[in-house]
């Protein structure tokens, strides 16, 4: 079975609210007055895999203790 791309988002610790702040609710800044970025709140990792659940497990066996958003994984073409 061949394999595909997969783009996997990666929680930094400690930013799980301000990451789901800035992608979900489309803020700017967190309560602190900070200003939230990707870099800041997470990162993306590519990932060869069959699938998506595969892309997803692979990531956090290298990522161990981080938040892995699932609903944005991504197959690039």
């Amino acid at each position: 079975m061949a394999k595909s791309t997969y783009i996997i988002k990666v929680i930094n610790k400690g930013r799980e609210k301000d990451y789901f702040d800035f992608w979900k609710r489309k803020l700017s800044q967190n309560a602190a007055g900070e200003a939230l970025n990707p870099e800041l709140v997470g990162f993306a990792v590519p990932q060869e895999a069959r699938n998506a659940e595969e892309a997803v497990e692979l990531v956090r066996r290298k990522h161990p203790g981080l938040q892995v958003d699932t609903q944005a994984t991504l197959r690039q073409d």
